[in-house]
């Protein structure tokens, strides 16, 4: 029987109404764990008064017994007041009794309440989630306690504090709870005496195209190889590989508009550090961490990052995302079509003529053929050593000088194009090299358009 249950644990110890409640969370529905446990002691407070109005001399010295154990030790003020009507003595124990289990912090919750609207005062949301991570003293002592009472039907700790906190905060914040995503995380780190919140905001994710202007940047923050990013005499205690890059440049004007506490830049592929990115540019998206402004002004962004990178960087297209284009534009970047323009110096002069007839074979050979590039050398420290077959679309030249030449060159996405051109010492086959039959090096090289 419940009632006996719940005499059985007022004998030994003192637990709160809601903690009581608690203990039996998984019977009945549409109730607050508060509610129940109070039901529970009012029933059986009811049941025997009942039992002490019978006129039978057993069943009211039993009744007698429950009510003053409800009295004393569940300091329970309907069960004192039953007895009080009939004169019957009772212990009167200190009403500020203190919860075994949860040490009255449900009576406190005022406090947690009041250090979550503080914290969350400056920072714009529009839902939330309560999370918490109690003590091992908390979970531990409730755990022996449900084992030697063989509660079966409890709810935990953490799960009810997150309900009541949550409850609590729902009508002073006006902001809606998000189960699955919430733009605000409050995890409470919580003992019997202490309690301390981390904020978790989720991530604002923006995406854009960039052009890269100049050569000589990487698309990310490069760290010092030989350092780590610490600082040494070899990176001038920088702790860069590079002085700059496309992120870095970009990055101030996101992270002050949003105060983040910091930022991921994730790009669908990536330009050589010596290559430009000229045309509609390169797709990429900002994830923008711990974002304490979330209603940002993107055409401002824009105008402010531009205006700082004059003839370095170009942004635009901003529009909000989210985690699963990362993933998208990560996963299809070798789908898309990349358009580049290389400048190739030559070891052997060609007149015109000449020239044209090894642009009519190129495209005999390549277009629409698949090229194999083994994993290049420049980058067999950061790659998988393997053979890649890549598409080539279009491939048209022109003679600048009878050992240089231009060529608009049209692949699918991941193609090594320099490679492409200088073979990589039998790495990559075919190769302009190999056609030309003359060693041939790409001196510039821009990316003129990627369609995604």
């Amino acid at each position: 029987m419940i009632f006996d249950k719940v005499l059985e644990i007022c004998q030994k110890y003192y637990i709160c109404v809601h903690c009581l409640g608690r203990m039996f969370s998984l019977l009945g529905t549409n109730t607050t764990n508060y509610e129940r446990g109070n039901s529970l002691l009012l029933s059986i407070t009811m049941e025997n008064h009942r039992n002490y109005l019978s006129g039978n001399d057993v069943i009211q010295k039993k009744a007698i017994t429950n009510l003053k154990l409800l009295a004393s030790n569940a300091y329970f003020k309907p069960a004192q007041k039953v007895l009080d009507n009939e004169g019957l003595e009772y212990v009167k124990n200190n009403s500020n009794q203190i919860c075994y289990l949860c040490n009255n912090i449900f009576f406190k919750i005022e406090n947690y309440t009041s250090k979550a609207i503080q914290i969350l005062e400056k920072i714009e949301f529009d839902s939330f989630l309560i999370g918490s991570r109690p003590d091992s003293q908390i979970i531990n002592r409730e755990d022996k306690f449900k084992s030697e009472f063989t509660l079966l039907e409890a709810e935990s700790f953490k799960s009810h504090f997150n309900r009541v906190l949550g409850k609590q905060l729902l009508p002073v914040l006006n902001k809606i709870p998000e189960f699955s995503n919430p733009d605000v995380l409050m995890i409470y780190s919580l003992d019997y005496e202490r309690f301390m919140v981390e904020l978790i905001l989720k991530s604002i994710f923006v995406y854009g195209r960039y052009n890269k202007l100049i050569r000589g940047i990487p698309q990310t923050h490069w760290f010092c190889r030989k350092c780590k990013g610490t600082g040494c005499e070899s990176c001038n205690y920088t702790g860069k590989q590079y002085l700059t890059s496309v992120e870095d440049l970009i990055s101030p004007v996101f992270i002050k508009e949003s105060k983040a506490t910091d930022l991921k830049f994730h790009g669908a592929g990536r330009e050589d550090i010596d290559v430009r990115m000229l045309g509609s540019g390169r797709p990429f998206i900002i994830e923008l961490r711990n974002p304490k402004i979330r209603n940002l002004n993107l055409v401002k962004i824009q105008r402010k990052v531009n205006k700082s990178n004059k003839k370095k960087v170009r942004i635009y297209n901003l529009k909000y995302s989210n985690k699963k284009e990362v993933i998208k534009i990560k996963t299809e970047a070798k789908n898309t079509k990349k358009i580049y323009k290389a400048i190739i110096k030559s070891e052997s002069k060609l007149n015109k003529e000449e020239f044209n007839q090894k642009v009519i074979l190129l495209k005999n050979i390549f277009e629409n053929k698949k090229l194999h590039q083994r994993t290049p050398y420049r980058v067999s420290h950061r790659r998988s050593d393997k053979v890649r077959e890549k598409l080539i679309y279009k491939i048209e030249g022109k003679l600048i000088k009878p050992n240089l030449y231009e060529f608009i060159i049209e692949t699918q996405g991941g193609t090594y194009i320099k490679e492409l051109i200088n073979g990589d010492e039998g790495r990559t086959t075919p190769s302009f090299s190999e056609i030309f039959k003359t060693p041939l090096e790409c001196k510039e090289l821009d990316v003129l358009e990627i369609s995604v």
